[in-house]
C-alpha cells in the first residue's frame, strides 16, 4: 500500500478532469486498498452548516481564503493526488473531522 496521502494534507488531485485542492480525510488505518477519503476545498463562499473556513489556509499551502466542504466526500484512487501542497493546521483539522461526524450522524 503507498503511503501518498495521510490525514490532515492538502493535495492537488485530478477531480473530474480538473486540477483541485483536497483534503485527505482517511487514515491510515480506514485506507481501502489504494483509495483515500477526501473533502473538496474551495475558494468561494460557504454554503451550509457543512462548510469549514480554514482559519490557517496560508500555513496549509493555500492561495486563497479557503473553504473545506465537508458535505463534499469522496474517495480517489492514490493516483490521482498529483502533489502535496501541505498540512492544515490542527485546530482546523479537528473542526474538519467534528463536521464530518456531524455530517454523518443522525
Amino acid at each position: 500500500m503507498s503511503n501518498l496521502g495521510r490525514r490532515g494534507e492538502v493535495w492537488f488531485a485530478e477531480i473530474k478532469g480538473k486540477r483541485r485542492p483536497v483534503l485527505i480525510v482517511s487514515g491510515h488505518d480506514v485506507v481501502v486498498e489504494l483509495d483515500r477519503v477526501i473533502a473538496n476545498i474551495t475558494s468561494q463562499q460557504t454554503r451550509n452548516k457543512y462548510d469549514v473556513v480554514l482559519e490557517y489556509w496560508k500555513e496549509a499551502g493555500l492561495d486563497k481564503p479557503s473553504v473545506v466542504r465537508c458535505s463534499k466526500i469522496n474517495t480517489i484512487h492514490y493516483r490521482e493526488l498529483l502533489f502535496k501542497i501541505g498540512n492544515i493546521h490542527e485546530h482546523d483539522l479537528k473542526r474538519v473531522m467534528e463536521t464530518i461526524r456531524n455530517y454523518f450522524s443522525y
